[in-house]
């Protein structure tokens, strides 16, 4: 008999894990990124330089106030993008709006008006992550970075 119900139990464990992960897709992209707010969590940049490619952890090295920052992207294309709790500098707005847009096959994500315009190209995107990878051109060094946002 106790084979049975650990049988039962071990499968009733197994399909609320398979309900779990669907969830986390379920719903359009828009409802994805719209339903609540994000926090990054992990950006890294490569580039090469000299003929060695260069790794930097670009999350690793930003200061307490802008790791806590806050963004919401909101279903009628606006962004906002809030201070939380702290500002690097006082003077700052407590929030920043911008825009935000898929393309048609929804595989990437187009911000503009807030610091800069760019687009990036859609890695991952669940109810609970935000992956991007978008290329930057300075001065002719291309750097790649990918970004990583969690739902808060």
């Amino acid at each position: 008999m106790k084979k049975p119900i650990f049988f039962l139990l071990a499968l009733l464990a197994l399909s609320f894990a398979a309900c779990d992960k669907d969830d986390d897709n379920s719903g359009s992209n828009t409802d994805k990124l719209t339903n609540g707010k994000w926090k990054l969590s992990a950006s890294v940049a490569k580039f090469t330089f000299n003929g060695m490619e260069q790794t930097v952890d670009v999350y690793g090295q930003l200061p307490d106030c802008d790791t806590d920052n806050e963004i919401e992207f909101k279903a009628d294309g606006t962004l906002i993008s809030d201070e939380a709790d702290e500002k690097c500098n006082a003077n700052d707005p407590q929030q920043e709006v911008g825009t935000w847009s898929f393309n048609q096959d929804e595989t990437e994500i187009t911000v503009s008006g807030i610091d800069d315009n760019f687009t990036a190209e859609i890695i991952e995107l669940t109810n609970s992550k935000l992956r991007v990878k978008y290329d930057l051109n300075q001065n002719g060094i291309v750097t790649t970075t990918e970004t990583t946002f969690v739902k808060i």
